[in-house]
């Protein structure tokens, strides 16, 4: 199960997650439409499919299938689409025309599976578990009774352009009636148009630029979304992809503003190159995130560290020895240094060592060692994550 919950935005805003939407769809099978909770009266269904293909331009699609009534969806055999799209309109008429047309038991089976779904606005609210977030702006008009949704998250509910108001009143009364509503009912996500929350078999992370926040027992958290990057190796010809590999890494810094990194020197299948990395590694058996990175910090730099927070993931890919990397990024403070544990490998074939440098001496560290292959994979991996750490740094 895949699941994509975008806050309602589109174009600029949803061009990140669309990279991400992408990268794991597959490209052979036709897209499944559902632009049913989008009033006539405000867009046709031929205005929403010609805008559905304007906005998935950058989604290798063979095509589009779009249904025009509830029943329609019952004829379709999900297995034939590489996923389906939920757009916006009407939350309370969308969950309505699902449930009395038996598509909500369909869709319901499809994400048990191993079903691919994007939301966006009504179309993410319906995948909470009530969709009573979604009467400050949409009007109950179809009587519905029945608001319990798909409850993808077990008992928290979600709503959609959030901190997108026209007005800072309108803002406040949204605010004001979530803050009630988490007290009376259920914790809920409030999204903004620029973030998604991204659903991947059971783990889930929100993507995006814009802080979303977090209504529980009447409190309001404000949350920083985590960056999801998708990248390709173009340095060497792809023949085949047999294995995965799952990493922990971070940014390491300290109260005076350094940053801690590794250099490595090596000459093997990637080519001779010295190189500037992120400390951290491969994930062992039975280690949980945190775990690994606290002990590759220990091992690399002799670092105890206090974990602030998940920076993002990065997917990327050494062709030369037929790899997936999927690198889990955290910002990491330094609390105090001791003895490094590396291994014989780490020592004799890589001669590790390790930087301290301030942020501008980093990024300039990082475009030097463009000049090999190897460089420029880690470059275009590492300083988006760089850049996003300095932004958090700066706001704490």
């Amino acid at each position: 199960m895949k699941l994509f919950l975008n806050g309602g935005g589109y174009g600029k805003k949803t061009e990140d997650i669309y990279r991400v939407f992408d990268a794991v769809v597959d490209h052979e099978k036709p897209l499944l439409y559902i632009p049913l909770a989008m009033p006539e009266e405000e867009h046709t269904l031929d205005e929403c499919y010609a805008w559905m293909k304007r906005e998935l331009a950058s989604v290798r699609l063979p095509s589009i299938d779009m249904v025009r009534t509830y029943e329609e969806i019952l004829e379709k055999d999900f297995s034939k689409y590489c996923a389906v799209f939920v757009g916006g309109g009407n939350t309370f008429s969308l969950l309505d025309g699902l449930k009395r047309s038996g598509a909500f038991a369909q869709i319901a089976e499809y994400i048990r599976g191993d079903g691919i779904v994007f939301g966006s606005s009504a179309g993410e609210i319906i995948f909470g578990r009530d969709i009573m977030t979604a009467i400050t702006s949409d009007p109950n008009d179809v009587g519905l009774t029945d608001t319990i949704g798909f409850d993808v998250l077990q008992g928290v509910s979600l709503d959609a352009h959030y901190t997108n108001a026209k007005t800072e009143e309108e803002h406040v009364r949204v605010t004001e009636f979530l803050t009630k509503y988490s007290i009376e009912h259920e914790k809920v996500i409030a999204l903004p148009e620029e973030d998604t929350l991204f659903i991947d078999n059971g783990e889930a992370q929100v993507i995006g630029n814009r802080p979303y926040y977090v209504f529980e027992n009447g409190i309001r958290t404000e949350k920083r979304p985590e960056m999801r990057n998708e990248l390709t190796d173009n340095e060497w010809p792809l023949e085949y992809i047999d294995h995965d590999r799952r990493i922990a890494r971070a940014i390491v810094f300290d109260d005076d503003g350094y940053f801690y990194f590794i250099r490595a020197v090596r000459d093997d299948l990637f080519g001779k190159a010295t190189m500037i990395e992120t400390p951290g590694g491969g994930v062992e058996a039975g280690e949980d995130l945190k775990t690994a990175i606290l002990r590759e910090l220990s091992e690399e730099l002799g670092a105890e560290v206090d974990v602030l927070c998940k920076i993002g993931v990065v997917s990327d890919y050494y062709n030369v020895i037929h790899r997936h990397n999927l690198t889990n990024y955290f910002l990491c403070k330094v609390r105090s240094f001791g003895e490094k544990h590396l291994t014989k490998d780490e020592i004799d074939d890589f001669h590790l060592s390790t930087l301290k440098l301030t942020y501008d001496e980093v990024v300039s560290e990082y475009e030097k060692r463009k000049e090999t292959p190897i460089g420029r994979l880690v470059a275009a991996r590492e300083l988006p994550v760089i850049r996003r750490a300095k932004e958090i740094i700066d706001i704490l």
